[in-house]
């Protein structure tokens, strides 16, 4: 950090040195170029500042349509998509500009989470999460895509099979947790048990 500002303390002497010198030589040509970087100082200052004020619009506008909150409950209900109850709570900390959720923290079974994404313009999908305490380590999660007006559903669990063989014969680590895809009667079964 020391050396940065030396460096640019004798970078700043340097050019002022040679402006001094400059002046010196040919005080009107000096005063003309003078004016020119000037203007040229101020358009790129202004080009900076309408970028920024475009970055700044862009991060508080867009989405456009962030209305899908505890407001839209009546839609989801329409739409057969978990609603946002009163033990579901905003987390800011954890959303984003494309991202808004909602967790309960003192939930030990049934739905404990709920995340909405949106795209640019408007809501792209909700993913609703659960958990059973009869089955620790598990959770189920559905997806419904707006695009589509579609549901996904998946499930979590630990990999019981850590460590395996591969045909060539060497040991193979395997992912701690799997991740698959489950269809609709298997997530219901495992919400209502």
């Amino acid at each position: 950090m020391e050396y940065t500002l030396i460096l640019l303390a004798i970078f700043i002497v340097a050019i002022s040195r040679a402006y001094y010198l400059d002046y010196k030589s040919d005080k009107e040509e000096f005063k003309f170029s003078l004016k020119k970087v000037g203007k040229k100082v101020l358009e790129y200052c202004f080009i900076l500042l309408i970028i920024i004020g475009i970055k700044s619009a862009y991060t508080y506008f867009i989405p456009l349509n962030k209305t899908h909150g505890v407001e839209y409950n009546s839609e989801r209900l329409k739409l057969g998509i978990p609603q946002i109850s009163g033990n579901l709570k905003y987390i800011p900390e954890w959303s984003e500009q494309f991202e808004l959720v909602w967790y309960d923290e003192n939930s030990k079974n049934g739905h404990f989470k709920k995340i909405v994404e949106y795209g640019v313009l408007n809501v792209k999908s909700e993913t609703d999460y659960y958990k059973n305490e009869n089955k620790k380590d598990i959770y189920v999660w559905s997806e419904y895509d707006f695009t589509d007006n579609s549901f996904a559903y998946f499930m979590e669990k630990p990999n019981d099979k850590v460590a395996s063989v591969s045909e060539n014969g060497q040991l193979k680590i395997e992912k701690p947790r799997i991740e698959q895809i489950i269809n609709k009667s298997e997530f219901e079964k495992f919400i209502n048990e």
